[in-house]
């Protein structure tokens, strides 16, 4: 594909007119006709403001302020790190035409200027630097609109002033730290008020990162916005997700689930798993892994699940997270292990002072490992009172 050069603008620098009309003539053949002369460095980084040019033919010799030295100048003006240099020159020792680049240079010319060869050098870095502009261009559109998804994406998340208030409601505090691999993820949490002394609590990871991910945390909650199965049990609930989505998602995506209801008249947690990592109950000093087996959402419209329950008493905890809190690798290759956030976690609660169970727990958790992260990290830790 021809990409048209008509609306390049290209500067030459050099004080000697015949070699200046001579350029200027090769350009017009070949169609550029936007030409503006400088007959030396000083002039020409004048030229170069004014005139904003596309490529720059620079000469090497030549009085007041020479090509070299030119160049160096406008490399050290982030504005123009990028702009195309093409030098012409009549040394041809290696050391001289190293010396060109070692200023800055992109290429050179050897004078005497040969038509086929200058045009192609013109041609290849005038080209080079509108494919450069145009990557620039839609790398800035997609930073944008990727910036405006990950923002939507946050206010899926409960507000941090609907958690104080169901927490008020409900006598529990709730920490929660969320981040995504990269702009965009496919975790998802939520809490909401299923009757006056029941809450819910779902945590939700798709398979893989990214836009899919994403837009698949979108179709979710908009799932169990509408839904008032969560009302029910917490496997009927799933059952409902898993249906829905087996409708929606594309074969070879998926989603791992934990779905639970806390009773504060009863003590009673009330839950059921689709495949999600273990949840950690802490009672009284005492950690359990609660079974969160189950088939993965979205993989079959015959999935059934499984409601289970346990006593959560005031003063327990419980923590819900997802993988990556596990698998994620650290700087030695070793990922941080189930015993490992054992481990954390029991000094986490061990300790009457924190103030912040969530952020104790992932310190050592970001010590290891390096950022941004593989892979999407939710943790959500609920502390009855």
């Amino acid at each position: 594909m021809t990409i048209s050069l008509d609306d390049c603008r290209v500067l030459i620098v050099d004080d000697n007119e015949f070699n200046r009309k001579s350029l200027s003539l090769l350009l017009l053949r070949s169609g550029i006709r936007n030409i503006a002369f400088a007959n030396d460095g000083v002039d020409g980084l004048a030229k170069v403001e004014s005139f904003r040019p596309d490529l720059v033919l620079l000469d090497v010799a030549m009085p007041r302020m020479n090509g070299l030295e030119m160049c160096r100048r406008l490399r050290s003006d982030a504005r123009y790190a990028d702009l195309p240099i093409l030098f012409q020159t009549a040394l041809d020792r290696d050391e001289e035409q190293v010396a060109c680049f070692n200023a800055g240079g992109n290429d050179f010319i050897s004078k005497p200027i040969r038509p086929g060869e200058c045009m192609a050098r013109v041609r290849h870095q005038l080209e080079r630097r509108k494919l450069f502009i145009d990557l620039t261009v839609f790398r800035e559109r997609v930073e944008k609109e990727l910036r405006h998804a990950h923002a939507m994406q946050l206010s899926l998340l409960p507000e941090p002033r609907r958690v104080a208030e169901l927490g008020e409601t409900y006598g529990l505090e709730i920490y929660s730290h969320f981040e995504t691999s990269s702009e965009l993820g496919g975790d998802l949490w939520s809490v909401f008020e299923v009757d006056a002394d029941r809450v819910g609590f779902l945590i939700v990871d798709f398979a893989g990162h990214g836009i899919t991910a994403a837009i698949n945390t979108f179709r979710l909650h908009t799932l169990f916005e509408r839904s008032q199965a969560r009302r029910g049990e917490p496997a009927e609930w799933l059952t409902y997700l898993n249906a829905a989505l087996k409708d929606v998602l594309p074969t070879g995506q998926f989603a791992t689930a934990f779905y639970c209801v806390l009773d504060k008249r009863t003590n009673l947690l009330t839950f059921a798993g689709a495949g999600a990592p273990n949840p950690i109950l802490g009672v009284g000093g005492d950690l359990t892994l609660l079974d969160s087996s189950g088939l993965l959402l979205g993989i079959s419209h015959h999935a059934r699940y499984r409601t289970q329950q346990v006593t959560l008493p005031p003063g327990g905890f419980l923590l819900l997270y997802s993988d990556a809190l596990l698998e994620c690798r650290g700087t030695d290759g070793v990922a941080f292990g189930q015993e490992a956030v054992l481990a954390q976690v029991r000094r986490t609660a061990a300790d009457d002072g924190v103030l912040d169970p969530v952020a104790v727990l992932l310190k050592p958790f970001f010590e290891r490992v390096t950022r941004p992260l593989r892979d999407d990290l939710t943790l959500i830790w609920i502390r009855r009172r």
